[in-house]
């Protein structure tokens, strides 16, 4: 089995932001609908020539768009502040969800979408599935906490830069190996989440701590001994740091209620 999970909205919003809108410089609301529906049906055929361009190249047994519902998650439950910086989704991209869906099923590209979880865990429970099953899995993606799960069956690719996020790379731009990412942010925190980690701690001291200690419990463990305000900082925010790890962490346990056979995909069914 080689299966091929996209991260959906990741593909598309990547995609609507990059496909220029042009409107009527008129005040008509009128024009200003059709100019969004015109806009809108744009990034749909760029999302399927994108998602058809993808599809020839991983030659997939199976292949997934996994995407999210709207509402909170269960990493608000434990962190009611999660994403609150993040700017909406814009109301026509929204509104067009259903259509790409249509798009997608009309390539033979099954989607999915589970209430309360976001994207990346459907994507991690699923692939932790299948390379436990001996299965191969490509997940596309740019999101870079998805590279946790990188082995050597599952292989992250970014499609726009047609480029697998590998183990190398992680440790080129991080200083440390992937399964370590959700331990780095836990201590460095992440803006674009609102995930603050540890006050005043960034990406090259939390890199240097878990290279020096191995994880984030055992960086904790060491604070006490630590000098200066480093040792101190630690210490004040441990419960944070834990917190982040969690949120951090994609879960590979869900119950989805889909056995992988329902994605079976076959180029037969591609539309032309």
């Amino acid at each position: 089995m080689k299966a091929l999970l996209i991260d959906g909205l990741n593909l598309v919003r990547r995609i609507y932001a990059a496909v220029p809108n042009n409107p009527d410089q008129s005040s008509d609301q009128d024009a200003d609908a059709n100019a969004d529906v015109g806009h809108i049906n744009n990034v749909i055929r760029s999302t399927c020539a994108s998602l058809h361009r993808a599809l020839k190249k991983h030659s997939p047994s199976h292949c997934l768009a996994v995407f999210e519902q709207s509402g909170k998650n269960w990493r608000h439950k434990l962190f009611p502040d999660y994403k609150k910086d993040r700017s909406p989704m814009p109301a026509a991209l929204h509104c067009a969800m259903a259509d790409f869906e249509s798009a997608f099923s009309d390539l033979g590209v099954r989607t999915f979408s589970l209430p309360g979880y976001k994207a990346d865990d459907v994507i991690a429970t699923l692939a932790n599935k299948i390379a436990l099953r001996s299965g191969h899995v490509v997940i596309l993606s740019t999101d870079r906490i998805l590279c946790q799960l990188l082995n050597s069956r599952i292989r992250v690719y970014d499609h726009f830069a047609d480029h697998y996020l590998d183990s190398e790379m992680i440790q080129k731009k991080f200083q440390v190996k992937p399964e370590q990412i959700p331990h780095l942010l836990a201590l460095a925190g992440d803006s674009s989440l609102s995930i603050p980690g540890i006050k005043s701690i960034g990406i090259r001291t939390a890199a240097k701590l878990i290279n020096n200690h191995g994880n984030l419990e055992k960086v904790l463990a060491a604070a006490d001994n630590m000098p200066g305000k480093l040792g101190s900082k630690l210490y004040s925010g441990k419960e944070d740091a834990r917190l982040a790890y969690k949120l951090f962490t994609l879960k590979t346990d869900i119950e989805l209620g889909v056995n992988l056979s329902q994605f079976r995909y076959s180029a037969t069914t591609e539309s032309q």
